[in-house]
């Protein structure tokens, strides 16, 4: 398990949570009175590479599944979330349509360390790599709209509560960026 995302209480009071892991499972928690149940929301899937035929699709998809390495939820729309693969993709998905993704985002050649939403806003989300990059996206687009490339790798990236445009990463030598 990766990382964990808290969401509102259900109807019962029901305590509950969302994991992603490496197992490729997005993961929905229940923590009751006596017991910490679960519900697979997700198994994500293999993509085929931008520009593979269909048999080479078929194949990948064939072949397990992808690992997850983090996820968020957009503030926006609660039925949304943003899923990076340790493929180095970005998916966007939906808690009503669990089978398939809205859409994919090619644009790091290695593990998605974090994806998160912009709080500003809605539209644009941020990710980091194993790649050593940052990138900005809007999600309507799958290229990115911004594209910052460091000397170490960042594994960890975050938007500011306080502005549009500001954010904060760290590297694997404890320094910021």
């Amino acid at each position: 398990m990766w990382e964990v995302c808290w969401v509102a209480e259900d109807l019962a009071k029901n305590l509950n949570f969302y994991s992603i892991s490496s197992d490729g499972r997005v993961t929905l928690w229940t923590l009751s009175k006596s017991k910490l149940d679960y519900t697979d929301l997700m198994h994500l899937k293999l993509t085929g590479a931008e520009g593979a035929d269909a048999s080479a699709a078929d194949d990948d998809a064939l072949s397990g599944l992808a690992g997850g390495c983090c996820f968020d939820f957009s503030r926006l729309n609660d039925h949304l979330f943003l899923v990076g693969t340790e493929e180095g993709r970005i998916h966007k998905c939906s808690r009503a349509y669990q089978s398939q993704y809205l859409e994919t985002y090619e644009g790091h050649y290695m593990a998605v360390y974090s994806v998160r939403w912009n709080n500003f806003n809605p539209k644009l989300f941020l990710s980091c790599s194993a790649d050593w990059t940052v990138k900005m996206w809007e999600h309507a687009h799958t290229n990115p709209r911004m594209n910052c490339r460091h000397t170490r790798p960042m594994p960890a990236t975050r938007l500011t509560p306080h502005s549009p445009r500001d954010s904060a990463g760290g590297s694997t030598r404890g320094s910021t960026a």
